[in-house]
């Protein structure tokens, strides 16, 4: 009999983090679930804890070469046996009762099709991540910044095979370093599938945004330009004028946060939306080639 859930878990550099994963899947009021780990790492970094928490619950640990987050996920699912697939990111916790919520939400609503929920840091209990809305609503082409990451998404998995999967050219490891989340959200709002956020269902996420150093400048720059593809590609490629019209609203909000984080002396703030800005363009003239 198939397990209710399959957790597709990619990971690179991260031992301790995994650990606390597995340990809040163990603490977990649901266990009608797989675990499929997809490990990018070079060498034995996981074997053993991979090893040892195979004795708690299904595990199934494969190692592919460093390609990408999305590239991860795809590859995972090829051995996912559940009805509802959810793809934890390698630094993530569940809340113990989260598994639970999810399939009860699944049976009560026979033709929902994906549900998203949301990740607050365990420390101060804020949100992270992005800035999820604090009230349950079905996911729109508009809303979707704002309810929907890719790990706090559970999906049956006819869903996927309907969407496609997500798109290997967009998010981390790739030069356009975000977005493949959204982009297949947004596919499958296109396909007219049902889709609900509820922000009861919780994640634990480090909020690790707000240091605003070199490093956050650089991830700003590369998510800015997996920003830009995803405009041209649903623009050109999939005739969705809402894409120039979201691409227009959120640089004249960046550039107003540049603006007005200058003028308070918060240049380093201002900075880090000034590389968003720019990112997003170099990501607009790096896909058009491909689109037109």
């Amino acid at each position: 009999m198939n397990p209710r859930f399959s957790l597709i878990v990619p990971t690179l550099n991260r031992l301790d983090d995994m650990r606390r994963l597995f340990v809040s899947i163990q603490q977990g009021t649901l266990q009608d679930l797989e675990v499929i780990v997809i490990d990018q790492n070079d060498g034995p970094l996981l074997d053993a804890l991979c090893a040892e928490f195979k004795t708690v619950f299904p595990l199934r640990h494969e190692k592919i070469k460093p390609a990408g987050v999305a590239h991860a996920r795809n590859h995972g699912f090829q051995f996912a046996t559940g009805e509802i697939l959810n793809f934890p990111d390698d630094d993530c916790e569940l809340t113990p009762d989260l598994l639970q919520q999810v399939s009860d939400r699944f049976a009560a609503k026979a033709d929902l099709d994906m549900l998203f929920g949301r990740a607050v840091d365990r420390e101060t209990l804020t949100r992270s991540v992005t800035r999820f809305s604090e009230q349950a609503q079905p996911v729109t082409a508009g809303n979707v910044f704002s309810t929907t990451v890719e790990f706090t998404m559970f999906l049956k998995r006819q869903v996927w095979l309907d969407v496609g999967g997500l798109d290997e050219k967009l998010g981390v490891g790739t030069y356009f370093g975000a977005e493949e989340g959204s982009d297949f959200v947004l596919r499958a709002l296109y396909m007219k599938k049902q889709l609900h956020y509820d922000p009861a269902l919780l994640f634990y996420h480090a909020q690790k945004v707000g240091r605003y150093d070199t490093k956050e400048f650089a991830r700003a720059f590369s998510y800015g330009r997996g920003f830009g593809r995803l405009t041209v590609k649903h623009l050109l490629k999939l005739r969705q004028i809402s894409a120039l019209i979201r691409f227009l609203n959120f640089q004249a909000r960046a550039c107003a946060a540049v603006l007005i984080f200058a003028a308070q002396f918060k240049f380093s703030k201002s900075r880090y939306y000034l590389q968003t800005i720019l990112g997003r363009i170099v990501g607009v003239f790096r896909s058009l080639p491909e689109f037109l």
